[in-house]
């Protein structure tokens, strides 16, 4: 209403630009701040807002345009050039940025760190990390490209894959530490071969370490005489304000054998509600929420359970705290799931695995402790269904007679080569739509400009609507074929389609995160989705989309699969990861060093869920 009165309120000009950045219209921000500029030339704070809003929209040569224009103009300031080392850092012009920042005087120090303070804030960083007070360019560049990861933005692949290489060559001949717990992440979906991604984990772990401050106890083994013979376990969990982590875990905890296994449950949901606890408080022996104490008060707090083994079930994701376990709160200490084959010495000892994986034609004894469990190490153990049939196509905006293609994951896990092979699908199937997760806008157009550059008509990516996980569950089922990721597999969102009735397709690789579809197809019996090279996968996603009744006969396999599909009969494969437990246990009580074992097959049971859609 103000531009509507005066289109040159400097103002509301102002306040709208940062408005539409906030939302992502980018465009329309860079033009009215634009407006701004020409409005104010005399006010720097006129020139420093339409820099940051075009480092945010990754415009990073036109804010260095406008910077150096800046610098002209006004004497030399912290302001000015605390930005343009950030600009020409997140460009790739590392050496310059670092010869900038070298730079700064003390008030511009000071900037740099509020302006670091201020980006550590951010609930959403990518696995939480902290940014240092005052980062080096690479850190800088790292951190924006794992951003852009994050929205499907692809122009620094190459570029980071260079730096990581180049910062992993640095650490081997100086020793200099990385905290890389993103980079543990995000470098699986960048060509990186998986012995340079332990040598990062092996960097980051020991650099955490190093990072730690202040003085507490050594952990001791020692227990009281008031605690029980059972087996105590700890699991570190995920927000219990996500329903896809509630169901699973509540039919978990139901799952366990709470006679041999005493379960304590760490959850880090900020701002909790004691309803939350409350509902997987009867199944187990403690739910504690530490989202509010430090590292070294939640391992205090922990200790008082006196664990024999403490599983991270939140390993990269926004709640992990790698410092946890690195302070050390059980004898033994594992990571529910690791994405990766080889395992660092510390601080976990086993990294859970199976047969696929980990196949028995890989030589072992490199890839440390590893526990081969005999179906799959991804434990399904959600049963939560759609509160209705499948809507109607038409209802989701899906083409009726379309051959429908999906991929339910993160855009994070979108990588350029994968997205690359999907494209292929959609020109070799002209009746075909991919149909994608309802991820944020920029996302969307990103991938949609990426499509257009492969000579494929953006209007058949779809998205789906946002709703409920009741909702997507029962969207599912509308998909004909699933279509994996080949750098880092889809993982719960495949296992979701298989539940709701649709078949898939992976390509296993030669790492824990491209080998974990397969894992999952053959525990799910669907063998026949598993392809070994990039071309057969290509070609087998081809082949069922020309081939409607050989696609319904596949369909069909998984449905009679199902009732019977080991993956799925969650109780037997619970009773697998407390055999591991015990295994463990004993180990570690009898004074033996870890070492790798297979944990033996248990008997099906009858508590198989199956989706009512396929029955």
């Amino acid at each position: 209403q103000a531009l509507a009165l005066d289109p040159r309120h400097l103002r509301a000009l102002n306040n709208s630009a940062l408005m539409c950045a906030q939302v992502g219209q980018w465009d329309l921000a860079v033009e009215r701040l634009m407006v701004c500029r020409s409005l104010a030339p005399a006010a720097l704070q006129a020139w420093l807002n339409l820099a940051d809003i075009q480092i945010a929209a990754r415009r990073f040569c036109a804010a260095q345009d406008t910077l150096d224009q800046a610098g002209t103009r006004f004497p030399p300031a912290p302001a000015i050039a605390v930005r343009q080392a950030i600009a020409r850092a997140f460009d790739g012009q590392i050496e310059s940025a670092q010869r900038v920042l070298d730079a700064l005087d003390a008030d511009g120090q000071t900037l740099l760190v509020s302006l670091v303070a201020g980006a550590n804030h951010c609930e959403q960083r990518l696995n939480r990390k902290q940014l240092a007070s005052k980062p080096d360019a690479y850190e800088l560049f790292c951190q924006q490209a794992y951003e852009a990861m994050q929205v499907c933005d692809w122009r620094d692949h190459d570029r980071l894959t260079a730096v990581l290489r180049e910062l992993l060559a640095r650490s081997a001949r100086t020793g200099e530490g990385r905290d890389w717990r993103d980079a543990q992440l995000c470098g699986l979906m960048l060509p990186l071969h998986e012995d340079e991604m332990a040598q990062i984990r092996r960097v980051s772990i020991d650099t955490i370490g190093r990072q730690l401050t202040g003085a507490m106890p050594a952990f001791t083994a020692a227990r009281s005489t008031r605690r029980d013979n059972r087996i105590h376990v700890g699991l570190a969990i995920q927000s219990l304000r996500d329903p896809k982590v509630v169901n699973g875990l509540r039919r978990q905890l139901a799952l366990h054998d709470h006679t041999r296994f005493a379960i304590h449950v760490y959850s880090p949901t900020p701002q909790p509600e004691p309803a939350m606890t409350r509902s997987i408080a009867d199944t187990c022996a403690s739910a504690i929420e530490i989202a509010h104490m430090s590292d070294d008060e939640s391992v205090a707090r922990i200790r008082l359970d006196e664990l024999d083994i403490f599983v991270d079930m939140a390993f990269d994701t926004p709640w992990c705290r790698p410092e946890i376990p690195e302070r050390r709160v059980a004898p033994v200490q594992i990571r529910q799931t690791t994405w990766h084959r080889h395992h660092p010495a510390r601080p976990c000892e086993y990294n859970m695995s199976d047969r696929f994986v980990h196949p028995d034609e890989l030589d072992l004894e490199p890839y440390g402790a590893v526990v081969r469990l005999p179906v799959s190490c991804w434990l399904a153990t959600h049963d939560d269904l759609p509160l209705a049939p499948a809507p109607e196509r038409a209802d989701v905006g899906l083409p009726r007679d379309a051959l429908v293609l999906c991929a339910q994951l993160p855009a994070l896990m979108v990588d350029p080569q994968s997205f690359g092979l999907w494209m292929k699908m959609l020109q070799a199937l002209p009746d075909a739509v991919f149909w994608l997760p309802a991820f944020v806008p920029v996302a969307q157009r990103h991938l949609q400009a990426a499509a257009q550059q492969a000579g494929v008509d953006p209007a058949r990516l779809l998205f789906q609507p946002r709703g409920s996980r009741e909702q997507l569950l029962g969207r599912l089922a509308l998909a004909d074929l699933f279509v994996d990721t080949v750098r880092f597999n889809a993982n719960q969102g495949l296992v979701d389609a298989l539940r709701m009735g649709v078949p898939a397709v992976t390509c296993a690789g030669n790492s824990m995160a491209s080998r974990l579809g397969g894992s999952i197809l053959k525990g799910a019996g669907l063998a026949e989705g598993i392809t070994n090279t990039k071309s057969a996968f290509l070609e087998r996603v081809v082949q069922l989309g020309q081939d409607r009744s050989a696609l319904r006969d596949l369909r069909g396999h998984l449905a009679a699969q199902l009732a019977q599909a080991p993956l799925f009969d969650a109780a037997a494969r619970v009773r697998e990861w407390e055999s591991a437990w015990s295994t463990m246990a004993e180990r570690s009580r009898a004074g033996l060093a870890p070492a790798a074992f297979d944990v033996p097959l248990s008997a099906p049971t009858r508590t198989t869920a199956v989706s009512p859609l396929v029955s």
